[in-house]
């Protein structure tokens, strides 16, 4: 049914014709410049840390030409003639270096040391590749490098940044989890692939997961503010982009190659991980290779039945890169299969999901260097995403099957605007025991941005217009959502955020957002049982769309000694569409028969909250973190509590730096959450602690990557609030988690 055998050959062949082109202009390049070009490739490193820096601005003085360190440290420079010139190196929070090279056939590949300005605990700051945002000023955004990833890496995306302030994570066991920040999460919460939708269904239910591996990841980016609205429209809670650069867009000078093991004893889960880049010329190759398996997890109270775990995902990409910028294509297939355990109110046997996921790739940006137009960026991608829920006697459940295509144009104006274009297709349709219509999604998005800059004062400005139809194959049939029709929907989006550096370590700054976002199809015409989130669901067709404002106050003081970063929030969404139990139950399929009855609804609701980080250093080798959030969620008229909303939350971590080893000690701990929804059952208090170290070794070109470490050191019982499970069973036991890698 949704195999589309026909399509996926188009797009195959597609891809074959894109990649014999880049092979092509990569092979009359090289003829063209085999005499006039030469290269400048090097690396820049912490001296220090001994860890690459990325994304350091190198520019030639007197010329221009700039260039950013990727996500390796490593930068190039191509088409210089022979000569004499001197680079310059700036980031922020390391002192500015220049550096004199000579250029010609015999250039050694350079290293260059960088020495940073404050001696706090290590962060490198790493922005999208995909958007060349460098100059532009921060909110309260969350950057993550490779190797914060790394010390952090849990089974999905959701446990890897859970241990950020502000981030919570909705489960259903460990093998599936999505992010929620700042108590919203679902559509409202943009997960991207290199800039571009995953096209998964993570987003419209607890038991879909992300069809993304955070091995794969090489930075993370959570975007806040009006840059947040060069994604999309409906991003109060802001974004996360994952960035894994499957389309090479830098030639490295030699062959790369990545390895990771990773073990934990919960599960007995084991991931591989490998990635290989192959210089060809003007061309450059990519290979990355990654598998995942995990059995039951273990609970201070038993084992966790039905959430085994196995994964196998895949991609290769080609590039041309010349001095003009550079094109090139990925294709990659992402294969999962997990457990959702049972319970009494749903199937309690649990059920078997199983995700396929086929994505293809297209990258080209243009570095223009005009005065009004400094780069072009093209992309886009083509996701076939099919996902099956198995009942344990063997029957189809529900299956989704989804084809999206998206498109984006990004224009890089003068030195601070950037325009562009979005548009996207989506084919759904569904089966089984799921008798949601066949349905076609349109939509077009235009969006601009642009920062200015006063004295100490930095102004942030971006709007975005998006217009999204839903259009059913078989309208006019009447189901218990509503009568099934088209529907049309517009809204604006805008955002403003004033950024003043009170001080030279003092900045604050002031965020206003309006936010728009239109129903899904599962939200307008759902009609049928969902054995794994235990509900029948029933959309409504007359639903209309969201419509956010929301603002924000962060502040951050940072010296030698001492960083802090506050954040104050607060969001009201007018018409918040959300599943509502409505106290009635309906007859579904499985042992478990009958099953609550969720309708969507729209209606006013408010969330307020606050973010606290504290880093201080008591010894050049001692850094102590802390960090809590807390949100509150009501409805606007009756100031009831909002269903699944995080309670007070965070961290105290000490770190000790114990060259060449870095040890920590960490306590995560949760209030007690007695707000609670019509349906929800309460969840205690509970203090959890974890220890580990990690180390970097240096070798040649090769460096080890070693992270060790003991959650849930005490084998503590506790319940996440966000967990659709808590009522089964506790969240897992001691966990040894063991993690090597070599970069070569």
């Amino acid at each position: 049914m949704f195999s589309n055998i026909g399509v996926l050959h188009k797009y195959t062949n597609i891809f074959l014709l894109t990649v014999s082109f880049c092979s092509i202009l990569g092979s009359i390049d090289a003829e063209n410049n085999q005499v006039k070009d030469f290269q400048l490739q090097g690396e820049v490193i912490d001296i220090q840390s001994r860890t690459r820096v990325a994304y350091v601005k190198i520019q030639i003085i007197g010329k221009d030409q700039t260039v950013y360190t990727d996500s390796e440290g490593q930068f190039q420079f191509l088409g210089l003639t022979k000569g004499e010139y001197t680079l310059q190196f700036t980031k922020e929070k390391y002192d500015t270096l220049e550096q004199n090279v000579k250029v010609n056939t015999s250039t050694p590949y350079l290293q260059i040391e960088l020495k940073s300005q404050i001696l706090l605990l290590k962060t490198i700051n790493v922005y999208d590749s995909i958007i060349p945002y460098y100059q532009y000023k921060k909110t309260s955004d969350i950057l993550l490098n490779e190797t914060d990833i790394d010390k952090k890496i849990g089974m999905t995306i959701g446990q890897t940044l859970s241990k950020e302030a502000g981030i919570s994570q909705r489960t259903m066991g460990r093998a599936v989890s999505r992010p929620v920040i700042r108590g919203l999460g679902g559509d409202r919460l943009l997960i991207l692939e290199n800039g571009e939708r995953t096209g998964d269904k993570s987003a419209s239910s607890a038991d879909h997961a992300v069809a993304i591996d955070p091995t794969s990841a090489e930075g993370i980016e959570i975007t806040r503010g009006p840059a947040s609205l060069l994604y999309g429209s409906s991003t109060l809670g802001g974004v996360i982009n994952i960035r894994n650069n499957s389309i090479p867009n830098f030639i490295p000078v030699h062959t790369t190659m990545k390895m990771m093991v990773q073990g934990e004893s919960v599960n007995s889960g084991l991931t591989t991980t490998t990635r290989l880049m192959q210089p060809l010329g003007n061309l450059v190759a990519s290979i990355d290779w990654n598998r995942r398996s995990a059995s039951d997890t273990h609970t201070p109270l038993g084992i966790l039945k039905n959430t085994q775990l196995s994964n196998l995902n895949y991609t290769t990409g080609i590039s041309v890169v010349r001095p003009w910028g550079y094109i090139g294509t990925s294709a990659g297939q992402y294969n999962s299969e997990y457990g959702v355990p049972g319970s009494p109110e749903g199937h309690i046997d649990g059920v078997d999901v199983s995700i396929n996921r086929h994505r293809y790739d297209t990258h080209m940006e243009l570095n223009l260097n005009h005065d009004w137009m400094k780069s072009l960026k093209i992309q886009s991608s083509y996701t076939q995403y099919i996902h099956q829920e198995i009942e344990s006697n063997g029957s189809l459940g529900v299956e989704f099957g989804v084809l999206t295509y998206n498109f984006t144009a990004t224009a890089y104006l003068f030195e601070n605007m950037v325009a562009g274009l979005w548009g996207e297709f989506r084919d759904h349709a569904t089966g089984g025991f799921y008798w949601t219509p066949h349905t076609r999604e349109y939509a077009l998005a235009g969006f601009y941005m642009n920062q200015t800059e006063i004295d100490r004062f930095t102004l942030q400005g971006s709007l975005r217009y998006d217009i999204r139809r839903a259009e059913p194959f078989n309208p006019g049939i009447v189901i218990r959502a509503g009568t099934v029709k088209r529907t049309d929907f517009g809204g604006l989006s805008m955002g403003v955020s004033g950024i003043y550096d009170l001080l030279n370590n003092l900045d604050i700054g002031v965020t206003i957002m309006k936010t728009f976002r239109a129903p899904g199809i599962e939200e307008l015409f759902s009609d049928g049982p969902h054995l794994a989130v235990y509900s029948y669901e029933i959309g409504n067709a007359e639903l209309e769309s969201e419509n956010g404002s929301g603002g924000e106050i962060f502040t951050e003081f940072s010296n030698s000694y001492i960083k802090l970063k506050l954040a104050l929030y607060q969001n009201y969404i007018n018409g918040y569409l959300i599943p509502t139990n409505t106290g009635l139950k309906e007859w579904g399929s499985g042992s478990a028969g009958w099953l609550w009855i969720y309708q969507y609804s729209g209606t006013d609701v408010q969330m307020n909250g606050f973010e606290i980080q504290f880093d201080a250093n008591l010894l050049p080798q001692l850094n102590i973190h802390a960090d809590t959030s807390y949100v509150i969620g009501e409805y606007e008229e009756s100031g009831l509590p909002l269903d699944r909303i995080p309670p007070l939350n965070g961290k105290v971590a000490i770190n000790y730096n114990l060259s060449p080893f870095n040890i920590h000690i960490t306590t995560r701990f949760s209030a007690s959450q007695n707000r609670l929804g019509e349906f929800e059952t309460p969840t205690d208090s509970y203090i959890v602690h974890d220890a580990g170290f990690y180390v970097i070794l240096p070798f040649w070109q090769l460096e080890n990557l070693l992270v060790f470490e003991i959650e849930n050191l005490l084998n503590t019982t506790y319940y996440d609030h966000l967990s659709r499970i808590k009522s089964i069973i506790p969240e897992s036991g001691r966990n040894v988690k063991l993690l090597y890698k070599l970069n070569y």
